[in-house]
């Protein structure tokens, strides 16, 4: 690690323990002056994070825990709101509903890979990737874990786990009904009833329904519920059956509809080579500066029907303890929206672009032009969209209102089996305590990437569209992906004495990975210019040019023991230490097929006079991909202070990481290309510390702070990323809030909360500043708009700045009711949700965050 960031790590730490001490000091004379009426002590919560019911201040993990109270005060609705409120927990929400991207620690779940962390829902593994994105009701607790947690959680846990309970139906007749309206066109309505079916059967059914038109327009269509519009209904039942004394069955099954917007991205040059043969800054831009317009013509859609079912039976024995979980998940989604190929003139003889090219371009009136700069901007700064005649010469945008992008169509389909077998002893007053399981999953997921023509015909939302069709295909990555996943765990809690504790846990996890190939070996429609070589029209898919008798199957396995080892010590009633060692795993896999040759054939030099001899990027980006895993050390304490009403939780932590899974984005005269590869060696080491403090019987005060530093220490795929920081890991976190009750009388209850996040600056790609060169190259070599290179990109303006956001509520209840104001991101900042930066076009393509929310909630209960 530098030295500098070495101080800085440490001067960090000092401020958080500063920080902490100046909380206990203030509590304690706080309480001084309040001796005459002491405030109540903090409630004790129960965690089940080692698979048993624990004081989570006895736990010897970095956990955090909100209730269901805590998460109504929140106004918690979905994944989003509650991350906020954990230091050194991120998360990115942006090209699609359930794209959800989430940071515990410098570790990022990553696109099209497995995610990060496992997510389990009342004691069931979800293995649907938009599981973690729905709305959240009828909670009861969620508790967060840092670090891996692989050996009792299982695959992909390399950087945690998020545990979600929620109300389990009741012995008695319960109803609940919620309704909510916003700015934005804003409506929430939900309905629960629960009770008993017979003596032994008890039922709960809840109804969720949301819809928004979200924050931003459409320009070119003048519209305000096209971009980020948004939705959602949810229906989710649950039945527990007491079938003997020792025997209950729990019975879940959800299905939900989502209709979203979709892509809402605009694009932000990197390009220092530009600004300065053009003269225009706007080429080599900060990214923080960009102002947005949305003007596609073709908005964005996301469309998802998820079903989940699962059965949990649990067993009481005389010794031991039995659970049993069967889970089935379907998952059918599609994507489409506008287009990047403008950029790369691919469209631009088509008759669609050139007719609306007519009306629809920002050259200045006075030179013939139509002028729009409302749709694309100032004429140069940095986008040049000229009128037919003057082809091949314009610095075109993505996402454009005219044809000429094309379009883009995507499948994210999924089905699976799961289940887990898991013996557990029951003598929780026993020095030894056990666990012992197996787990399978077989799972089935269809990946479809596809780009192609806009006519102005319509389309067609199906992975292959022939030439006679509306919206002809030009690149097509279909492909189907086969996992079957065998595992064993089991884990040892020994108490060596009244004070100190070892636990022992180990896992060993097998996938076995296949993908076949769903392309047809077809020519593309010749409309893209970009797809003749030679004066052939290219196939469809580019690795039928290394393979054209058909592409052939792939499969491989991956295997990984995960050993956790934890010893605690029990310093005091009041004060718990633990050190702990840990490994996570994340399976590895496949990109789509062709992905090797296409990025290969424009970026990679060949000597065959393919457009990579003039770009000659050195990319390492094979079609498939290794295994990440995580080891991790980890220090803690948690105490419980001032007669119980303070709690304070500390955590240092390292964490080396190898082939560590990152998520790179490519734009060319192909269109567009997602893709895995891995970054070998990544080192992360920070602090953090929160805390919760009972100040009075009617205010209670929490908050927290997290410090990450980070390294990479070895990258192949861009060596010049050595020295830089873990790519979407904020260096640092803070949280801070209170919760406010006040009787108004005997009936009535006015509670205010006020939550507070800071959110430091945070680097999206291995590449900080570090010049590569881009695609820019090339078509520097033909002439036309495009000076003589070298072009290379730029990224030292591609960093997220720091941002906070306030949110607040104000509830007023009665023993019945309840009525509440609430308020989201109140300041109105305006910050960047996501920055994807795509190095070998020579830019990145930035998605805003929500902005300033406000609406009134109000509850009846029967």
């Amino acid at each position: 690690m530098h030295t500098k960031n070495r101080h800085y790590l440490a001067k960090q730490i000092a401020l958080a323990l500063t920080f902490g001490c100046s909380s206990i000091a203030v509590s304690n004379a706080h309480a001084q002056d309040e001796s005459a009426a002491p405030a109540e002590e903090l409630i004790e919560v129960i965690s089940i994070s080692r698979k048993r019911p624990e004081s989570i201040q006895e736990v010897p993990i970095a956990v955090t825990a909100l209730s269901a109270n805590e998460l109504e005060a929140a106004g918690v609705e979905r994944s989003g709101d509650f991350i906020g409120l954990i230091p050194n927990v991120s998360i990115v929400d942006s090209a699609n509903v359930g794209d959800t991207q989430v940071n515990i620690r410098g570790i990022i779940s990553t696109r099209d890979a497995e995610s990060t962390f496992a997510y389990v829902v009342d004691g069931v593994l979800q293995t649907n990737p938009n599981s973690f994105n729905e709305t959240l009701t009828d909670v009861a607790q969620i508790e967060v874990l840092k670090g891996p947690q692989g050996a009792l959680y299982g695959r992909n846990a390399v950087a945690g786990a998020i545990l979600v309970t929620t109300k389990t139906p009741s012995d008695i007749f319960e109803a609940r009904f919620e309704a909510g309206v916003g700015n934005n066109n804003t409506q929430r309505y939900s309905g629960m009833v629960t009770g008993p079916l017979s003596d032994n059967v008890f039922g709960r059914l809840v109804v969720a329904h949301s819809t928004t038109d979200g924050f931003y327009e459409n320009v070119f269509l003048g519209r305000d519920d096209v971009v980020d519009f948004l939705e959602d209904t949810n229906v989710k039942g649950r039945l527990i059956w007491e079938a003997t004394d020792d025997l209950t069955l729990d019975f879940r099954a959800s299905h939900s509809t989502v209709e979203g917007g979709a892509i809402n991205f605009n694009a932000v040059f990197a390009l220092p080579s530009f600004e300065t043969a053009f003269g225009q800054s706007a080429f080599f831009k900060d990214v923080n500066d960009h102002e947005f317009i949305f003007a596609f013509n073709v908005p964005g859609e996301n469309e998802q029907d998820t079903t989940e079912l699962s059965l949990k039976a649990d067993w009481s024995g005389d010794s031991f303890d039995v659970t049993g979980v069967l889970a089935y998940n379907d998952l059918e989604e599609y994507l489409l929206s506008d287009g990047t190929s403008a950029s790369f003139y691919g469209y631009e003889v088509t008759p669609q672009c050139q007719t609306d090219r007519q009306t629809l371009n920002n050259l200045p009136t006075d030179l013939g032009g139509a002028g729009r700069s409302d749709l694309f901007g100032d004429f140069l700064s940095p986008f040049v969209v000229l009128p037919p005649g003057q082809d091949f010469a314009g610095v075109y945008g993505p996402y454009t209102p005219s044809s000429c992008d094309g379009y883009q169509y995507q499948e994210r389909s999924q089905r699976d089996f799961s289940g887990e077998i898991r013996f557990t002893s029951n003598d929780t007053d026993a020095d030894l305590r056990w666990i012992a399981g197996a787990y399978f999953a077989q799972i089935e997921r269809d990946v479809v990437v596809a780009y192609g023509a806009d006519q102005g015909q319509g389309f067609l939302r199906q992975p292959y569209v022939p030439p006679t069709g509306p919206n002809p295909t030009d690149l097509l990555f279909n492909d189907t992906f086969d996992t079957t996943v065998l595992s064993a765990f089991g884990q040892i809690e020994y108490d060596l004495n009244d004070a100190w504790e070892l636990s022992v846990a180990l896992r060993y996890d097998n996938e076995s990975r296949e993908v076949s190939n769903n392309v047809p070996n077809v020519s593309a429609s010749g409309l893209n210019v970009n797809t003749i070589v030679n004066g052939v029209v290219g196939p469809i898919n580019p690795a039928f040019g290394v393979t054209p008798d058909g592409i052939p199957d792939r499969d491989a396995s991956f295997s990984q023991f995960q050993p956790k080892v934890t010893v605690s010590y029990e310093a005091s009633d009041n004060l718990n230490l633990y050190g702990s060692y840990g490994v996570g795993f994340r399976s590895g896999g496949f990109n789509s097929i062709g992905t090797e040759a296409t990025l290969d054939f424009w970026f990679n030099a060949s000597g065959n006079g393919t457009p990579g001899d003039a770009v000659n990027a050195q990319l390492i980006v094979p079609d498939d991909y290794e295994k990440e895993v995580t080891t991790s050390f980890e220090l803690g304490s948690k105490a419980t202070l001032l007669d119980n009403r303070l709690k304070l939780n500390t955590a240092f932590f390292n964490t080396q990481v190898d082939d560590n899974q990152f998520f790179e984005f490519f734009a060319g005269p192909f269109g567009l290309l997602r893709a895995v590869t891995t970054i070998d060696e990544l080192e992360i080491q920070g602090f953090e510390i929160d805390f919760n403090y009972r100040a009075t019987d009617n205010l209670t005060v929490f908050g927290g702070a997290g410090f990450i530093d980070s390294e990479i220490k070895e990258n192949r795929n861009r060596p010049l990323s050595v020295g830089n920081e873990a790519p979407q890991t904020p260096d640092k976190s803070y949280t801070f809030g209170f919760n406010h009750e006040y009787e108004v009388n005997d009936d009535l209850l006015l509670s205010t909360r006020v939550d507070y996040q800071y959110v430091g600056e945070t680097p999206f790609h291995t590449l900080q500043g570090e010049e590569t060169p881009t695609i820019w190259d090339f078509f520097g070599t033909l002439g036309g708009g495009v000076p003589p290179g070298p072009h290379p990109q730029n990224f030292s303006n591609a960093t997220r700045d720091a941002y906070s956001t306030v949110n607040a509520r104000i509830t007023l209840a009665g023993e019945m009711w309840s009525v509440a104001l609430w308020g989201r991101n109140l300041t109105d900042e305006q910050f960047l949700q996501e920055v994807i930066p795509a190095p070998e076009f020579g830019g990145s393509f930035i998605h805003p965050s929500a902005l300033r929310a406000y609406g009134i909630d109000i509850s009846v209960s029967f």
